[in-house]
């Protein structure tokens, strides 16, 4: 257990369990959606010097259950939410009803037996601060992607076409080089960073919870960042 303060120790840390352990093993556990990303865009761009929205190499993370990849897959019959990807290759980037798509080549973290997987990500959740696509929005992709069928008289032959859409069915990521410890739940790491949360109510069982469950996904190395003095019992 290593209590980290300095932000450059915390940036080296980060990098060097890169080094030692990779990303597959490596976690930052943080409260919030809003923080996960200000960690997720700073990883990105200081440590592994990624410029654009997605590149090859990235880690992600399904944010919502998707069952139209997998139908005929014999290992696993859908991604679930939570599952870990890596970007092998990405095919092309486009702007479409309103939203952002990346059609891409995946590695499959959590099923290193499975074959990669060629699907389409969608962007727009990637840096969002809900955890998914709000219903609304949601439904504004299920109306826009309809407009292509608009020509189908049959209500229920238009729904099946929209079910069937590819970007319909785009699956819902997030970067998770950083996460909530929310979404964390179920795996473990070699290396996990905890960062104290903001608590402007004191400590309450509630947050004893929270820390027992991100402290658990460690493995082998534990970093606290931002925990104070008075956390800590004198030696």
């Amino acid at each position: 257990v290593i209590r980290l303060v300095d932000s450059y120790d915390v940036q080296d840390s980060i990098h060097t369990s890169y080094e030692r352990n990779g990303i597959d093993e490596t976690a930052i556990i943080v409260r919030a959606n809003k923080r996960a990303n200000q960690y997720n865009q700073q990883i990105r761009t200081r440590i592994l010097d990624y410029e654009n929205q997605i590149a090859v190499g990235d880690h992600v993370m399904a944010v919502k259950n998707n069952y139209f990849w997998l139908k005929d897959s014999s290992e696993i019959s859908f991604l679930a939410n939570g599952d870990t990807f890596e970007v092998l290759e990405i095919f092309g980037t486009k702007e479409l009803y309103g939203f952002n798509f990346s059609e891409v080549k995946l590695r499959l973290i959590d099923y290193p037996s499975h074959p990669p997987l060629e699907t389409v990500l969608l962007l727009d959740t990637l840096l969002s601060e809900t955890s998914s696509l709000s219903y609304e929005e949601s439904n504004k992709l299920y109306h826009e992607v309809g407009k292509d069928y608009s020509d189908i008289k049959s209500k229920y032959k238009r729904l099946l076409e929209i079910k069937g859409n590819k970007y319909f069915n785009a699956i819902q990521v997030k970067y998770s080089y950083a996460m909530t410890c929310h979404k964390s739940q179920g795996g473990q790491w070699d290396t996990v960073f905890i960062e104290q949360p903001y608590l402007p109510n004191g400590q309450s069982v509630e947050y004893w919870r929270w820390l027992y469950t991100a402290i658990t996904r460690a493995k082998n190395r534990l970093y606290l960042l931002g925990f104070k003095n008075e956390d800590f019992e004198a030696v």
